[in-house]
């Protein structure tokens, strides 16, 4: 499977830099080297954030990240590049063109499903949804402080309701989406992995220590770091190492560090809490390793990946029971559910799994077995290749490919074309008679007019142009108008006489009595057409009309009339054609001389050119 990832703002290379990343890029990392493994082609669009990054890196083994143009290639906040969006997938359309559609695109983050939709709906591709975070939760939570663009709200309910499926990554995201009015067929749950091999288990250090209780993750205000500084106060003894965020040597001017900071100062227990800063992926698990307890306390979480990390190196958790934790962490077996921000509870999980080394080490033994029978990457690779597979299906029976589509039409459009031009076929008498009379008319000085509207419009012009130039064979220009062919004299006659009359007064500018008039009308109803027949009529015209089924009105108008009676408009203009052809055939077979065509000669003595018909291979 050709498999199409769009994360506008994540790139999986920058997963390669450390845990402040964000889950997203590390998500999007380890699913599309998963899906490669098993085979699958993956292509990762992330935006050019720099202009002297290459086109397209290799991410794994049949896993690619391609940098997309679009806005300037610099780091932008991420809550400013929803204005890029549409050039985004514009330029995923493009280049889909080109190289060859994705059988599936799969987007992550809101941003991303804006581009991939503008993309996939030119091409008809099945879209796959992952949000990472939603928008309604952010604005719950965090109030004022959402910094969230104004619109993120309707486009994520857009995007719910027309993605083929939305992967969430816990049931609480489920229930939030249903509550958006997702449809709960077009709803899944894949939670996040973990990668079993970089996380392991490992002894606690020796010697003599402080128990140690970690944080981990982006340094936010969310995360709800300060709970942990607070139930620190309330464990003598112990120290709180918090890794993530900027840098070290940055901490100082972080606003999250310093509030933390001074947090810990007010508390008096600054000497027992650390701040690490930014730590890459291998120190991470290190780190893991080297905890007592874990602690999770953020005040929502779509998912939430250290919990799972934790458990994979066999520590025990202590997490929030919120979004996705509530899946990842089983309480009581792998660790504790506490309320958000509740420091007492916090700290009373903290101190039972401090005190007590034997449930600690149940817990993190449990854990480990966890995440290795529901967290592991290839389970997740897999589960959202089935995802996937269901979805193709689906999007195959309910939008049937496009060239099967153009295929259905041709066959039914050549069968009900095929009726209708036997059909006609039998009125030859009509259409030789109509060709014996124009070739006396018109080398008698008389003319042909000829009129209709739209498509007919355009058949009127082919008509009037095969007689005055020819149809095969060399012959005498012959008079033929097709009335209201230039805008000025249509836009004129509109203008001070009304629609109505715009081919009836041009009748009355070029046509003679014993004149032809040629009126074209698939309905046999167009006002403007009936005007024409009727001052024809009044001027001595005869008027030919080719209409849809009859009777009709303009067929009642009209000298003669030749009708067919076929249900599409296209295939009514066809047989038009095909039966204004013959009209001229007929024509030719009065006027061309008789002969081999190679041996006549033009009216000048220059010897004929041979008609050759092309085929359609």
């Amino acid at each position: 499977m050709r498999i199409a990832m769009v994360s506008e703002h994540a790139s999986p290379l920058a997963a390669l830099g450390g845990v402040d990343a964000g889950g997203q890029n590390v998500y999007v990392a380890a699913l599309a080297t998963g899906l490669a493994r098993l085979g699958h082609e993956v292509a990762v669009y992330t935006r050019r954030d720099d202009a002297h990054s290459p086109d397209v890196v290799e991410l794994a083994p049949g896993a690619r990240v391609v940098h997309v143009p679009a806005g300037p290639p610099s780091p932008l906040p991420k809550d400013e590049l929803a204005p890029y969006m549409d050039e985004f997938g514009r330029w995923l359309a493009r280049d889909w063109v080109r190289g060859g559609a994705p059988d599936l695109v799969h987007a992550h983050f809101w941003m991303s499903g804006i581009a991939a939709r503008r993309a996939a709906e030119t091409l008809q591709i099945p879209v796959v949804q992952t949000f990472h975070a939603l928008g309604a939760v952010k604005r719950r939570h965090q109030g004022a402080a959402d910094t969230s663009p104004a619109g993120r709200l309707a486009a994520e309910n857009e995007i719910v309701a027309a993605a083929d499926l939305v992967l969430a990554t816990c049931r609480d995201e489920r229930a939030e989406l249903l509550a958006l009015g997702g449809d709960d067929s077009r709803i899944d749950v894949v939670p996040c992995g973990v990668d079993l091999d970089a996380f392991v288990p490992a002894p606690p250090p020796t010697g003599p220590r402080r128990p140690r209780i970690l944080a981990l993750g982006r340094l936010v205000e969310r995360k709800g770091v300060d709970v942990v500084v607070r139930a620190l106060a309330e464990l003598p003894g112990a120290e709180l190492v918090v890794a993530g965020g900027p840098e070290r040597s940055a901490l100082d001017r972080d606003p999250e560090a310093l509030r933390l900071r001074a947090l810990a100062r007010e508390l008096g227990v600054d000497d027992r809490v650390e701040l690490l800063g930014r730590v890459d992926h291998d120190d991470a698990a290190a780190l893991l390793a080297s905890a007592d307890v874990v602690a999770c306390t953020p005040w929502y979480e779509p998912f939430g990946m250290v919990p799972l990390e934790a458990m994979a190196c066999a520590r025990p958790v202590v997490g929030t029971a919120v979004g996705g934790l509530l899946d990842s962490i089983e309480d009581g077996v792998t660790g504790l559910h506490v309320p958000p921000r509740d420091v007492a509870a916090t700290a009373t999980a903290l101190r039972t799994l401090l005190e007590d080394q034997d449930l600690a080490v149940r817990m993190g033994r449990a854990g480990r077995q966890r995440v290795e029978r529901l967290f592991g990457w290839r389970r997740i690779a897999e589960q959202t290749e089935h995802a996937y597979a269901r979805v193709v299906e689906r999007h195959r029976r309910e939008h049937p490919p496009l060239r099967a589509q153009t295929e259905r039409w041709l066959g039914a459009h050549a069968d009900e074309l095929a009726v209708a031009a036997r059909e006609a076929a039998q009125h030859a008498d009509v259409v030789d008679r109509w060709g014996a009379r124009l070739a006396g008319l018109l080398t008698d000085g008389g003319r042909v007019l000829a009129a209709g509207n739209g498509g007919s419009a355009a058949e009127a012009q082919h008509f009037t142009a095969e007689l005055v130039g020819r149809f095969v064979e060399d012959r005498r220009p012959l008079s033929a108008v097709c009335l209201s062919a230039e805008t000025s004299s249509l836009t004129a006659i509109v203008n001070d006489y009304g629609p109505e009359e715009v081919f009836a007064r041009q009748v009355g500018a070029h046509g003679r009595a014993g004149d032809v008039l040629v009126v074209l009308s698939t309905s046999g109803r167009s006002p403007n057409v009936l005007a024409a027949a009727e001052r024809a009529r009044e001027h001595g015209l005869h008027v030919w009309a080719l209409t849809g089924p009859g009777p009709n009105p303009l067929t009642e108008l009209a000298d003669e009339a030749l009708t067919v009676a076929a249900p599409s408009t296209s295939v009514i203009q066809e047989v038009h054609l095909m039966l204004l052809h013959a009209v001229c055939a007929a024509v030719d077979a009065r006027l061309v001389p008789a002969g081999p065509p190679a041996s006549r000669e033009r009216t000048d003595g220059t010897p004929a050119r041979t008609a050759v018909r092309a085929g359609v291979a």
